[in-house]
């Protein structure tokens, strides 16, 4: 099963970019982020795209802003999904795909640039930790993937980047990916590439900072122990570069998965 997660910024904007990512890379599964349309507004390349269930929360808190989605191919073999916005959900940041398999949880964590919207961050960050330890307690494995917005460790940024106090690398939000592993999930990029230095997610738009890979690693995948044993591909795609994010992609072997 291949699952990837995008932050696609804007998918009008990124239609037709993401039109034929889908069509090259057919993915089973593809969690998006910063959607940036409300679900009546998303092109029809997308919401009519043959083989794929859509699931949207939407941008309906702020026109233009924030908003999530999950794509599932009809050939998936997972029965009985259930789709969900939790009670915790802000600004149409999660989405949440209960599966044969798995529970499928979809973030875009918020940046946190106001001292408001950082508070904000934090108590989301602690909402969707409780939830998922929820889904764990009550036997459930869970994948957690999106747009965090914190470079979790200083491997995970360029050093150019690297600015004490600059939101998205406070001990705060880096001591909350603490907190979600410590409850039972595994970066999985980082477990399969632990010594990578430059994989990298997310890079600014000054020039020439893409071109030197002067970014951050902020899109991830994060696992619950059973799933995290069947991942045999862990990557990111940096050729891909119509967005100011890479997708990131994710290979599992459920054979075995009961």
């Amino acid at each position: 099963m291949k699952i990837a997660s995008w932050n696609i910024n804007g998918i009008r904007a990124r239609n037709a970019s993401l039109e034929a990512w889908i069509l090259r890379n057919q993915p089973d599964i593809l969690l998006l982020q910063e959607v940036k349309a409300h679900e009546e507004d998303i092109p029809p390349a997308i919401s009519d795209l043959d083989a794929y269930r859509k699931f949207w929360n939407g941008s309906t808190v702020r026109k233009g802003y924030s908003g999530t989605g999950i794509l599932l191919r009809d050939s998936c073999k997972v029965d009985d999904v259930v789709w969900e916005v939790p009670d915790f959900d802000i600004e149409n940041r999660t989405g949440v795909l209960h599966t044969t398999h798995f529970t499928l949880i979809g973030t875009y964590v918020p940046r946190g640039e106001s001292d408001e919207h950082y508070r904000i961050k934090l108590d989301y960050l602690e909402s969707l930790r409780r939830y998922i330890c929820s889904l764990l307690d009550s036997g459930r494995q869970v994948i957690l993937a999106g747009d965090m917005n914190i470079a979790h460790r200083d491997i995970d940024v360029h050093r150019s980047q690297n600015k004490p106090g600059a939101v998205g690398l406070r001990p705060e939000e880096r001591a909350a990916i603490d907190a979600q592993i410590a409850s039972g999930l595994q970066d999985i990029m980082r477990s399969m590439h632990p010594d990578a230095a430059d994989l990298f997610t997310w890079w600014p738009y000054w020039k020439p900072a893409r071109e030197r890979n002067l970014g951050w690693r902020i899109d991830c995948f994060y696992l619950s122990s059973e799933l995290a044993a069947k991942v045999t591909v862990a990557s990111v795609d940096l050729e891909e570069k119509s967005s100011d994010h890479a997708p990131v992609i994710l290979e599992l072997s459920l054979q075995d998965t009961h």
